[in-house]
Formats: C-alpha cells, sequence, structure tokens
C-alpha cells in the first residue's frame, strides 16, 4: 500500500513540474493546444475547424478561438474553399511554421534536461510504459 501512495504523489508531482516548467519554457511562443493546431495544419495541410477539433479531442468553438489568436499573430490564415465559399479551411503560415520551429526546439531542448542523467536503457523503459499508458487511456475511452 505504502508503494502504491508514493507512486500515486511522484506521477501528481512529476506532473505538477513538468507543467509549471512546459509553461514557463513554452507560453512566450504560443500554448500547447496552439501549438498542436499549428502542428496539425503543418503535417496536414489545410484543414476545417471541424476535423481539426476532432483530432484534438475539442470543440469546433474552441479550435475558432485558438484559430484567432493564430490569426491575429500572423501565424495562421483563414481561407474560403475555392469549389465552395461556404467553407472555411484554417492553415499555417510561414510565420507559423517558424514559431512551430522554435516551439519544437524548445520542447526538445527541455525534455533533454528533463531526462538528463537518465540512461537510454531506462528511457527505452519510459518509451515501453508510456505506450502500455496511452493504450490504456485510448481502451477507457473506447469502453466510455
Amino acid at each position: 500500500m505504502q508503494s502504491q501512495v508514493n507512486f500515486e504523489e511522484l506521477y501528481i508531482q512529476l506532473q505538477r513540474k513538468v507543467s509549471t516548467e512546459s509553461h514557463k519554457r513554452l507560453d512566450p511562443l504560443v500554448s500547447g493546444s496552439q501549438a498542436m493546431l499549428l502542428r496539425i495544419l503543418d503535417m496536414s495541410g489545410p484543414q476545417k475547424a471541424s476535423s481539426i477539433a476532432e483530432r484534438m479531442n475539442i470543440t469546433p468553438g474552441a479550435v475558432t478561438s485558438l484559430a484567432d489568436k493564430l490569426i491575429a499573430c500572423g501565424y495562421a490564415t483563414r481561407n474560403r474553399d475555392s469549389k465552395d465559399r461556404r467553407v472555411v479551411q484554417l492553415d499555417i503560415t510561414d510565420q507559423g511554421k517558424d514559431i512551430l520551429r522554435q516551439y519544437k526546439a524548445v520542447v526538445r531542448s527541455t525534455i533533454e534536461q528533463f531526462f538528463a542523467g537518465v540512461s537510454d536503457e531506462d528511457k527505452q523503459h519510459l518509451v515501453r510504459i508510456y505506450h502500455q499508458v496511452l493504450k490504456n487511456i485510448d481502451q477507457q475511452r473506447e469502453e466510455h
């Protein structure tokens, strides 16, 4: 029982510290949700808000709010489809690609700092564990 309590306490403590440190380092660029939206646009090209919402597991209204901020900063554009003017798609700008590159670099260096001193073997164990936890989460989501 004691080891379970320690595990839970460590998990909560780790989550808080990672979240706090990540926000400190990354928020000056863009929020995590904004970066995720930019990443989707960068990888998949122009997308409708409804498609992005589905991939991010948020509402189309939340995507619109994120997009408005990105558009105001010059990181994304909102364009009407040439074939169907009712369809509006979001796209990433060159400036958005630049900020996404910066964001990814900060994420990479942050992860390297967080895991300094952790052996490659232990990192591989973590990768296996993370995959299992993600699988568990997906299974629970499907059941509910």
